[in-house]
């Protein structure tokens, strides 16, 4: 009898034993990505989590993928059609380049980031709040201005587009899109004229670097472009070194660091977007849950994991274009396809990238 129960107890203690490391493992392997808070090394990537980030890249309609470390090429592949010398389009990953072109031309005093862009928008010079709207909440999509979604707005002429009445208050509301950045060159261009935003770019960061891109010319009537649309994957990644570099190319200071920083400084109303730039701040919960697109709730993701270095910022383009930067790790990293699917995870790239994990 005694037997039998000190049998009965063993079991028990066993089936409870199992159960507990059951719970752990369990528990283990359901930590997010976001929460898994192992450092990553400041070392180049191994070769492995290389190619296992580019796999994962290929399986969803990956073009091209490229990593410089330390201004060093040492990984790239091109899939599904992508070629070394072949331009792919950025979408809004073009939207990188308008605020550091535009702190260039804090430098060359053309203008001030906190002054109104209505001293040289002669539409909103006489609207009350229009004409208090800066080039930073441009830059930041903080203006205010209510975005031509619709069909019918998008065809609207660019003299009604700048007369569409107020969103929000200056400052106080986020809202992607490209049609404040169209608002910010196009003042740009009346201290710029008869050179055009894409001249100045060209002029005064894309030729100095060794990048060749068509310039269009300044336009009659409508916005001007905001960036290249189409660049090579080594271009972008070149550019991004360019960034990493705090403005500096062969020995030569082209921006002034301390006035590109601005560009990763995030808003009150998103933490996590800087000018231009998606930045690594994070942000409430509600804020991604209430985003009004797609691409700011999937930016929260990184933005709230615990392992990834602070200082990564990024660029993002539809189809899951992707610009990397992370200063600490001496990494640059570009991504480009046509994902159209939803299939491709910042977060699950990354971590196969950095840590040969997902």
């Amino acid at each position: 009898m005694h037997r039998d129960c000190l049998k009965f107890a063993i079991r028990r203690m066993r089936a409870a034993w199992l159960l507990i490391m059951t719970l752990i493992i369990a528990s283990a392997s359901t930590v997010g990505l976001a929460s898994a808070a192992d450092p990553v090394p400041t070392r180049a990537p191994a070769v492995d989590a290389m190619k296992a980030a580019a796999a994962y890249s290929k399986s969803h309609t990956g073009h091209a993928m490229v990593v410089l470390f330390d201004g060093k090429v040492i990984f790239e592949q091109y899939d599904n059609g992508g070629a070394i010398e072949k331009p792919h389009s950025l979408a809004s990953g073009a939207k990188c380049f308008v605020g550091p072109a535009v702190v260039a031309a804090v430098q060359d005093g053309l203008i001030k980031l906190d002054n109104p862009a209505s001293e040289n928008i002669p539409e909103w010079k006489n609207d009350p709040q229009k004409s208090t709207i800066t080039y930073r909440q441009l830059l930041s999509m903080t203006s205010g201005l209510t975005h031509p979604t619709s069909d019918d707005g998008k065809r609207m002429s660019w003299k009604k587009k700048l007369a569409m009445p107020m969103a929000a208050k200056p400052g106080e509301h986020f809202e992607y899109g490209g049609y404040e950045l169209g608002v910010c060159t196009y003042a740009l261009e009346h201290k710029l004229a008869p050179e055009s935003f894409a001249q100045y770019l060209n002029r005064r960061i894309l030729t100095p670097i060794g990048i060749k891109v068509p310039a269009r010319p300044l336009a009659v009537e409508g916005p001007p472009t905001v960036g290249p649309g189409n660049v090579t994957a080594r271009d972008w990644a070149t550019y991004g070194e360019f960034i990493r570099r705090e403005g500096k190319w062969n020995d030569q200071q082209i921006l002034d660091p301390a006035l590109l920083r601005d560009c990763f400084k995030g808003s009150k109303a998103n933490p996590a977007y800087g000018l231009t730039w998606w930045l690594k701040t994070p942000v409430s919960e509600e804020l991604i849950r209430t985003a009004d697109a797609e691409v700011t709730k999937n930016w929260g993701k990184v933005v709230n994991c615990n392992w990834l270095p602070d200082d990564l910022v990024a660029a993002l383009g539809a189809g899951t274009q992707r610009l990397y930067i992370m200063p600490s790790l001496k990494l640059v990293v570009v991504r480009q396809a046509n994902d159209r699917s939803g299939g491709f995870h910042d977060l699950e790239f990354l971590s196969l990238l950095l840590r040969n994990r997902r």
